[in-house]
């Protein structure tokens, strides 16, 4: 017998023609962040991929829940401190740097395991440490600039997907 409480239950695809409307909606924001993100924030277009990613987790993983946006994003600056502590670490303090680093980013896997912090350690944590422990990332990302991509563009597609869901109930027909 499967669930299908409301609480476990999938919501049905969007028709091919409010799939269509989504997608459009979707290609203005990408452009309207990229543009906010190159032209405003100065920001480089290989950091870019922190808002991007985070609106793809959001979006996926917390299926554009506004109330879980700031756990997403925290985990994110987390993950994302941890992917640079893997780099700066032994560069800076050697085999010592690189035990440290270690060790930290297995405390943060066990604190996900058990769900001690999920405010702090989540999913979102372990996704971007992935992204972030990337060599190719590492060689070319600028931190700064990953943590305010990351925590800009998610507040930038949070406000904004908010915003037209709260358009479209105002709108929706009363059921």
């Amino acid at each position: 017998m499967s669930d299908t409480s409301p609480a476990t239950a999938v919501a049905p695809p969007p028709t091919p023609v409010a799939g269509l409307a989504i997608l459009a909606i979707v290609l203005v924001l990408i452009v309207a962040w990229i543009v906010i993100g190159l032209q405003v924030l100065h920001i480089h277009d290989t950091s870019l991929i922190g808002g991007f990613l985070m609106l793809w987790y959001w979006a996926n993983n917390e299926q554009l829940q506004f109330k879980r946006l700031p756990a997403a994003i925290i985990g994110a600056v987390v993950g994302i401190g941890l992917g640079w502590a893997l780099v700066y670490a032994p560069a800076h303090y050697g085999a010592t740097g690189l035990t440290a680093a270690v060790l930290l980013l297995i405390l943060a896997l066990y604190l996900d395991i058990i769900k001690a912090v999920p405010l702090v350690v989540n999913t979102s944590s372990m996704l971007y440490v992935t992204i972030a422990a990337a060599p190719l990332v590492q060689l070319h990302v600028d931190w700064t600039e990953l943590v305010l991509s990351t925590v800009i563009g998610g507040l930038f597609f949070g406000l904004v997907v908010e915003g037209l869901q709260r358009l479209a109930a105002k709108f929706a027909p009363a059921g």
